[in-house]
């Protein structure tokens, strides 16, 4: 059974904000904690100039800052992250051109474990990210020629 992520994204709860009963990750007890939205991960994505990426854990960071809060919970951060990035892909992969819709791969690292469960993996992110992985400057595969098939 697949995963019905449109759905996901569209029934999301807005924001807010827990406070933690005991320590999680990084994360102390008594600390405000925010469990973010899809919409507001794309926010954070859409403010970010040119070419430059972030970082799970930079996002989490700015995330809560912008709420508020101590931290951000760093599982529904990835999960969320998750949700919006296979909405943006769905909608690349039904036409939407890669201009109109959030650039979603700047927050996800090739490296990282989120990249090969998308469509296209790693090397949809790598290309798409224009082959540099940018939170180490460490030059990648070159992007993918779709030229010629």
């Amino acid at each position: 059974m697949s995963t019905d992520f449109q759905r996901r994204y569209d029934n999301a709860k807005p924001s807010y904000i827990k406070t933690n009963e005991k320590r999680f990750a990084d994360l102390p007890a008594g600390s405000s904690v925010l469990i973010p939205s899809p919409q507001d991960i794309e926010a954070v994505v859409n403010d970010l100039d040119g070419d430059e990426a972030v970082s799970l854990t930079d996002l989490r960071t700015e995330l809560a800052s912008r709420h508020g809060a101590d931290g951000c919970c760093p599982v529904m951060a990835g999960m969320n992250l998750r949700v919006a990035a296979e909405v943006t892909f769905q909608a690349m992969d039904a036409g939407v051109p890669v201009d109109q819709v959030v650039p979603i791969w700047k927050a996800i690292d090739p490296a990282g474990t989120l990249a090969p469960k998308l469509p296209g993996g790693i090397e949809r992110v790598r290309s798409l990210r224009g082959g540099v992985d940018t939170s180490s400057d460490t030059p990648l595969d070159p992007p993918l020629d779709t030229s010629s098939s």
